[in-house]
């Protein structure tokens, strides 16, 4: 399922894609909070507090990182609107599960600031993909018995809605029984270019990459 890294690369670019902020009074460490809490949690409290944007921008830019998710996820497939519905709801229970704490932060001779973020990794995807695999097997076995006894094969879209439904159900499965790693500490500079502050783009994506066990996907991507 070549699809399933993307899910979670793609949540850097959402990231990146909505940071910019103006120039003065600057709290770095609250600036990153914000971006986190709404872009993870759905929580805008901060997001609004610290000015990076008003209510309706900050639900509008999660409203954003969950549709280019669902996208990457199911762009090729054919699927019921029942289920998109049902994979916008875990996707959006993935986010909100992740487990961070926001730091001090440290200004730099050129401007820009270290944040510390403290973190534990989510180890939801490599349980989905084992659950996925084995119930995917379960139904690749079905119907090529079924095809070989001469029955009647479901159509294309039939067995799209079939696979991504295996997928939804072991990522939503997964997530109940997910397991933390130990606590540990990462930082994210949030750089001042031309006059605008936005966290360097490296560094958001590897916190992105420390939160959830995405290499436990890598596979897939082959």
């Amino acid at each position: 399922m070549k699809k399933v890294r993307k899910i979670m690369m793609l949540l850097a670019a959402m990231l990146v894609a909505s940071v910019l902020v103006g120039c003065g009074s600057f709290d770095a460490s609250g600036y990153i909070k914000a971006l986190l809490d709404n872009s993870y949690k759905n929580d805008s409290a901060a997001f609004v507090e610290q000015k990076v944007g008003t209510k309706e921008q900050a639900e509008n830019l999660y409203k954003q990182g969950i549709e280019t998710a669902l996208k990457s996820l199911t762009s090729q497939a054919s699927l019921s609107d029942e289920l998109q519905k049902e994979f916008e709801e875990v996707v959006k229970d993935v986010y909100k599960n992740v487990k961070y704490t926001v730091g001090e932060s440290t200004k730099n001779d050129d401007g820009s600031y270290n944040v510390e973020v403290k973190y534990q990794k989510m180890n939801v995807f490599a349980p989905a993909m084992e659950n996925y695999n084995t119930a995917y097997q379960a139904y690749l076995e079905e119907m090529t018995k079924k095809a070989e006894e001469g029955g009647e094969t479901p159509s294309e879209d039939e067995i799209n809605e079939a696979v991504f439904a295996m997928l939804k159900d072991a990522i939503k499965e997964s997530i109940g029984n997910a397991e933390f790693s130990d606590e540990e500490t990462t930082s994210i500079q949030v750089q001042l270019v031309n006059k605008v502050y936005t966290p360097k783009e490296d560094d958001v994506y590897n916190l992105e990459r420390a939160l959830f066990d995405i290499d436990a996907v890598a596979a897939e991507e082959e």
